[in-house]
């Protein structure tokens, strides 16, 4: 063991870290599993419950899966993607250096270890044997050009929303035709999500390639070779006889159907058309989840909705005013009316429970609740003890619209008039510089789940982070935030997420109330699909029951 492997083995002996919070630094840092496997078996017997499996059936080998997704929103290509239809459609034939786990831990892809010299140098080895689909040998020159295609901004790639601050163009190196070394522009210790899935536009591309090029079909390295591209229907993909692991694929071949909306897909679904739905909401999803025909894999999500508030501008420059908002909301009645129980409270911070370190974290901040009375008395504070005005702008988007009325109806009863200005998606995200979300007084924003809180934390809650729609500074959180970043002592790193997270609630930049359950909805025939995190496709242990 080196001195890291040795430091979380005393921190576990020493009952400082959970096994849970263990496993994912281990995975983050990049253990080999029989060191794993020993430090845990040194320790004892688990502690931990078991993780959800996936559902039962005898497998077998053959066939061809139906699976829905809602249309992309352009022409799929995995550099510039940013919405679900893409993501799934790329997913199925591309791969990256490492995938999610159910539990958030890493698991080996193209890389087959990582580690970091220190934490702004890492360094990966990349798995042998590995064939691009038109029969090429992959080699460390694929990820080299990828990395630097990714983060070039004349390409205008959407991966750039991940790598700002933390990796730049041109800062990756090759040291052999199987090992890369990344150098970043500060130090990250959760760099490999970074490179996972966690980041969907970070599929491994063939050097030489060309933006509109996967369209095409034939590329790849992942299980199944895209044969057929339809921009307003769907895609069909055949099993790869030359994948690198045996194992795998264990279907034929997969057809992929583009939807309108979620209503349909649940439609179709019903009446056993498709057979795979992935990343099912809640919304339009009530019908299945009693259905006989169909089995439904739940698991926890750090995907949530925020409540952002101008803190530049009145009326929420003032954080007595946000806090008052805050207090107006019943969190546990929007659980249960607008996800039916698939979900948890949220405390307006962005250290979610699935998060291992949340458990450790946050204890010692109170769970906020309604309470009016205390509203009252922040109204008052903040110089408006009768209330005020705002307009609250959102996005027509499963069960957002019904959030947005209840938060309007919570804040009546104490005098804060909301009035609500509900637009198309694609019209509230907007691009350039007609971006109604950056721009707005207050909005909801429906956040996709992060593989770590620094990884949701960077371009939403730091002073120059992009996607900043509260336009929220904090000197202080952003000192914190580099050192989180920059540590891997565990007792610091808990001690530094505490003072982070107690900031954030304090200051209510962005209201959270709940975070969202994964529900993935399979026909009763089909097995091997992982219980998540959804919005990340693994099809290559898919199979049909015998």
């Amino acid at each position: 063991m080196d001195e890291y492997e040795h430091h979380l083995l005393e921190e576990l002996r020493a009952r400082r870290l959970s096994r849970r919070r263990f496993l994912m630094r281990a995975s983050a840092a990049g253990l080999a599993v029989p060191a794993v496997s020993s430090i845990l078996a040194a320790c004892g017997p688990s502690d931990t419950s078991p993780q959800q499996g996936t559902p039962s059936g005898k497998p077998r080998r053959g066939g061809t899966a139906n699976v829905a997704i809602t249309k992309p929103a352009s022409v799929v290509d995995p550099v510039t993607l940013y919405n679900q239809g893409g993501q799934t459609t790329a997913q199925i034939a591309g791969e990256y250096l490492c995938f999610p786990r159910a539990d958030y831990t890493l698991d080996p892809r193209l890389a087959v270890s990582w580690k970091a010299k220190k934490p702004d140098e890492w360094t990966f080895v990349l798995r042998k044997g590995v064939k691009w689909h038109d029969g090429k040998d992959f080699t460390a020159d694929d990820v080299v050009y990828t990395m630097n295609l990714l983060t070039d901004p004349k390409v205008n790639s959407s991966a750039l929303s991940a790598f700002k601050g933390i990796f730049s163009h041109g800062n990756i190196e090759k040291v052999d035709d199987h090992t890369v070394t990344f150098h970043l522009d500060t130090p990250f210790v959760d760099f490999p999500y970074l490179v996972s899935s966690f980041n969907f536009n970070a599929i491994i591309l063939p050097k030489g390639y060309q933006v509109g090029d996967f369209a095409k079909g034939r590329i790849g390295t992942g299980p199944f070779i895209m044969t057929q591209y339809q921009t307003e229907t769907g895609a069909t993909f055949e099993r790869n006889p030359h994948y690198w692991d045996p194992r795998y694929p264990l279907l034929d071949g997969i057809k992929l159907t583009y939807y309108a909306d979620d209503a349909a897909i649940a439609l179709n679904m019903q009446g056993g058309k498709e057979q795979v739905w992935q990343v099912a909401p809640y919304q339009n999803s009530q019908a299945l989840l009693k259905n006989p025909n169909l089995t439904v894999i739940k698991s926890k999500s750090s995907g949530y909705r925020g409540v952002h508030m101008r803190t530049d501008q009145a009326p929420f420059d003032n954080q007595h005013l946000r806090e008052a908002v805050a207090l107006c909301i019943d969190r546990p009645s929007l659980v249960k009316s607008l996800l039916g129980g698939f979900g948890s409270v949220g405390n307006d911070h962005s250290f979610a429970p699935v998060y291992p370190l949340a458990a450790d974290a946050l204890t010692g901040i109170p769970q906020r609740k309604q309470d009016y009375a205390a509203a009252k008395a922040a109204l008052a504070r903040g110089g408006k003890p009768r209330g005020f005005s705002v307009t609250l702008t959102t996005e027509q988007y499963l069960e957002i619209p019904q959030y947005a009325v209840l938060i309007k109806q919570a804040c009546k009863k104490v005098g804060i008039d909301i009035n609500l200005n509900v637009m198309p998606q694609s019209a509230y995200y907007g691009n350039g510089g007609n971006q109604p979300w950056l721009q707005v007084p207050m909005g909801i924003v429906d956040w996709g789940a992060r593989g770590v809180p620094s990884q949701a934390i960077l371009p939403a809650y730091t002073a120059h982070g992009i996607w900043n729609s509260a336009h929220w500074a904090d000197p202080e959180f952003d000192k914190l935030f580099v050192r989180l970043n920059g540590t891997l002592d565990e007792q610091r790193r808990l001690s530094i997420a505490k003072q982070m997270a107690g900031i954030q609630h304090e200051q209510v930049p962005e209201l959270i109330g709940y975070w969202i359950s994964n529900l993935r909805i399979t026909s009763s025939k089909i097995g091997g699909l992982a219980a998540g995190p959804s919005d990340h496709f693994d099809p290559r242990t898919l199979y049909m029951k015998g």
